[in-house]
């Protein structure tokens, strides 16, 4: 059976896709909206389904355009390999690795450990997907990533989680805050502090805010960021104290500032290499794997 679909189509539906909104996926491809919901509609016959509900506010994927985003994503990832292979007289197809972790991982380990990987995998196209943890799983369960590193999973019945290590959480203050003198932090300490948090829909919030549960004053949260780095720079600044995981600051470029452990009790999190159940990864993403396994392993830096 011949298959009726063109490369433009397929970039107009994930445009479309991506933007949530016809009008700016149009904009973003240089056509006009009528051209682009000409493509669509092409597509939707094609495959004798509707990939999107449309109202007056939004657009939405459909089930089916959610199962048909991550096949046309990869066509798309493929093709342009291959335009590139040729493009650079390559013999071979270049491999593509794509790896999904939170901010965290992505900001302070893995470039540590692709700078080593890329001498010795020169031609293997590395992806990130460095969101929260409910998407980075997500990206998993959907076959977006090879696999993923991530602090959420393990009661996922579709995810094989392999811990890898368990970082504690830090008070990260300035360094001439009162409380930069002790050595470690009761939780009561922090009564009446003015807190920089990332924001409520963070699994790194919802673990503080248990156990804030047990103290009986809370202290106050002045600032909210949407990422872990947000909040940093507010602590550098002086603004405040934050609750970070270890591996948040482990090599974080900023002067000026101090992470005391904080006990009774200890905050911490299990963080594991996370794969479709039964997922057997290629070699260079086994590579890739193993090397982010042997990192997170490894002793912080002093």
């Amino acid at each position: 059976m011949r298959i009726n679909i063109e490369t433009a189509e397929l970039q107009a539906f994930l445009a479309v896709a991506r933007q949530s909104s016809f009008r700016a996926a149009a904009e973003g491809l240089f056509i006009t909206a009528p051209a682009l919901s000409r493509r669509i509609e092409n597509l939707e016959q094609a495959l004798q389904e509707r990939l999107f509900d449309r109202t007056t506010r939004r657009v939405s994927l459909t089930p089916a355009g959610e199962l048909f985003r991550v096949h046309a994503q990869a066509v798309m990832d493929e093709l342009e390999l291959a335009v590139r292979s040729v493009e650079q007289g390559m013999a071979h197809r270049r491999e593509q690795v794509t790896v999904a972790c939170v901010p965290s991982v992505a900001n302070n380990l893995l470039p540590l450990v692709l700078k080593p990987y890329a001498r010795t995998h020169p031609n293997v196209r590395v992806r990130i997907i460095d969101e929260n943890a409910a998407e980075v799983l997500e990206s998993v369960r959907k076959g977006e990533a090879d696999f993923g590193v991530n602090f959420i999973g393990a009661q996922e019945a579709e995810i094989d989680f392999q811990a890898l290590t368990r970082e504690r959480y830090l008070a990260v203050m300035p360094a001439h805050h009162p409380l930069a003198a002790q050595s470690s932090l009761h939780w009561k300490s922090l009564a009446g502090e003015k807190l920089v948090s990332v924001s409520s829909s963070s699994g790194n919030r919802s673990l503080i805010d248990n156990a804030f549960s047990r103290v009986p004053q809370r202290p106050v949260i002045q600032y909210e960021t949407n990422h872990v780095a947000g909040a940093i720079s507010l602590v550098a600044a002086g603004l405040g104290v934050a609750l970070l995981p270890e591996l948040a600051i482990r090599n974080a470029p900023y002067k000026g500032i101090v992470a005391r452990p904080v006990t009774s009790p200890v905050l911490s999190r299990a963080m594991g290499l996370i794969t479709l159940k039964g997922r057997v990864l290629k070699p260079a993403a086994a590579t890739l794997a193993h090397a982010l396994r042997e990192a997170m392993a490894s002793k912080p830096r002093k």
